[in-house]
Order: structure tokens, then sequence, then C-alpha cells
């Protein structure tokens, strides 16, 4: 009973994850942002009627009306109105204005853009979908609120969606990775490094170093399959600055930045506002340690080279 009493106030009382949330708002934001500036100058090419984009509404809304919005979604005004309104939401997500607004605003246009072409699109911007339509439930950015009211415990609980959404991304995708024949042989990130589609120039010569290729292939898995009980014992910040610099060095080495930005933004939501109060505590005395030592050195360097210029003063004026 006392669990299930702490759970029930856990998401009745007061919203949680409301730091992280805004870190994963800017994220989204910033990601989504990026790919309207880079996509722009070649949106006819992708989305419009003579363009690659071969993707269709008709799975949703049924072969008439799907056609009917192809059709219509393949005019340059559409297009670029479309583009348009991702950019204004997307950054409504940087600097949380009107978040929630902004956060339905993405999904719809984001969505349309991604049926079309989902060949533009990789596994970042699926989960960007998903995170989105949980955050239509969360609390809009410096929203007064009281405990115990339902938008409250909607908040909660897309926080909990949320959180249980990436350890079931993460436990899966460290599952199939225990079951490849090249992730249990420890050279499975050397045959990723050779497909020039997911890897930087220069990357494959990294990755033909037998260690550098064991490392790179067993790290990601254990740190996957070991992520939701890590997350809920003492290593859970260490464990996500590990996750955080797993996800750098995909997006230095294999050029993913959007897939990294988003992930790093998930891995940065599940700090709660309690340990972030706890680190910026830390963090400020750390900073005071460091400036008193600073001080310190600097008073030592300060007395030395006094005593010296006195030392060299006596041996003048005895000379």
């Amino acid at each position: 009973m006392g669990i299930l009493s702490k759970a029930w106030g856990w998401v009745a009382k007061d919203p949680h994850h409301l730091i992280g949330i805004r870190i994963l708002q800017m994220a989204i934001g910033a990601i989504l942002l990026f790919e309207v500036v880079t996509n722009l100058p070649f949106a006819g090419y992708l989305w419009g009627p003579n363009g690659i984009g071969g993707g269709s509404m008709s799975y949703l809304l049924g072969p008439t009306l799907g056609d009917v919005v192809d059709t219509v979604f393949t005019a340059d005004a559409y297009i670029f109105g479309m583009l348009f309104i991702l950019a204004i939401s997307a950054l409504g997500l940087l600097f949380g204005y009107r978040t929630r607004i902004a956060t339905f605003l993405t999904l719809i246009s984001f969505s349309l853009l991604t049926i079309r072409l989902p060949e533009l699109y990789n596994g970042g911007d699926n989960i960007t979908r998903l995170m989105l339509i949980y955050m239509l439930f969360l609390l809009p950015h410096r929203a007064k609120f009281s405990s115990g009211p339902l938008r409250v415990w909607l908040h909660n609980i897309a926080v909990l969606a949320i959180i249980f959404q990436l350890i079931v991304m993460y436990t899966a995708s460290g599952f199939f990775k225990s079951i490849g024949e090249w992730w249990r042989e420890g050279t499975a990130m050397y045959y990723i490094s050779q497909v020039q589609l997911y890897s930087l120039p220069g990357a494959s010569k990294l990755f033909s170093i037998p260690l550098i290729v064991y490392v790179a292939t067993y790290v990601p898995m254990a740190y996957q399959l070991l992520f939701p009980m890590a997350i809920i014992s003492r290593f859970k910040l260490p464990w996500i600055g590990l996750g955080i610099l797993f996800h750098l060095g995909i997006a230095v080495l294999m050029g993913l930045v959007t897939f990294s930005t988003v992930m790093i933004g998930l891995e940065l939501f599940l700090i709660s506002d309690q340990e972030y109060a706890m680190i910026r505590k830390r963090g400020g005395l750390i900073c005071k340690r460091l400036s008193r030592a600073g001080v310190r050195i600097v008073q030592k360097q300060t007395r030395a080279r006094a005593t010296e210029a006195e030392a060299e003063e006596s041996t003048t004026t005895v000379g």
C-alpha cells in the first residue's frame, strides 16, 4: 500500500520533469528548424508534383480522400505553407512560446511531410513524432497550476509515457543487437562504418582498428540492454552522461546529427527537477572551490615573485 500511495501522490500532486521537458522541447525545435532550413532549397524536388516524394495519405484517409489530399499536397504553395508552419512552430518550441499550440502544429506539419517522403527521414524522426504526441498532454511552458487537477495528471502520465517509450526503444534495440551475428562477434560497427551513407569520411579507417571496433560494438549493446536497470539505480546520472557521449559519437562519426540531438534531449529529460537542483548546487560548490584554489595559486605566485624581487633588491644593495 505504501508503494501505491507514493505512486498515486507522484501522479496526482505536482508536475514533474519541467526542466527536462523544456530541454526536450528545445532539442526537437532545433532539429526541426535545422531540417526546414536545409531542405527548403530543395522543397520542389523533394515534395513537389515532379519531385521524388511517393508517399500517400491513402492508407490513413482511404483511397478516394487520400488521392485528393495527395494531389493537393503536391502543390508548391501547400508545400511551402507546410514548411512555413513547421518553421514557426519549431521556433515556438525552441523559445518556449505557446508550446502546446506549437507542439500540435509541429506534429501535423511534420507528419504530412514525412508521409509524403518517408525515405528522407531516419529513426530520430520517428521518435520525434512519438514524442510530439506525448508532448500534447504536457503543461504549457510557464503555465500556472495547482496540485491535483486533471491537467497535472495528464502531464505526469505523459512524462511516464515518454520515459517508458525510451526504455522500450533502448531495450528492443539492445535485444535485437544481441541476437545479431555481427553484434555478437563484435564486428558490427566495422561493417556499418563501410557504408558511406552512415559514416563520415575517415571513419572507415578508424573502425579498421580491432580494439575500437570491439569497444564501439559491445558498449552500445551493453548500454541499451542495461538501460532499464541503470536509470533506477544509483548509477542513473553517470549512465545518462555515458549515453550523451554515446550519441555525440554517433553525431560526429556517423553524421546523424538530428537523431543524436533528439536522443540527447531525451537523455536529459530523464533527469528530474530535484536532480537538476542537486547538480546545480554541486556545480556551484565545485566552481567556488576551483575559484578559491585559483585565488590561492595566484596569491602564492604573487608572494613568490615579491620574495624574489626583495632578494634581488637585497643583492643589488649589498653589491
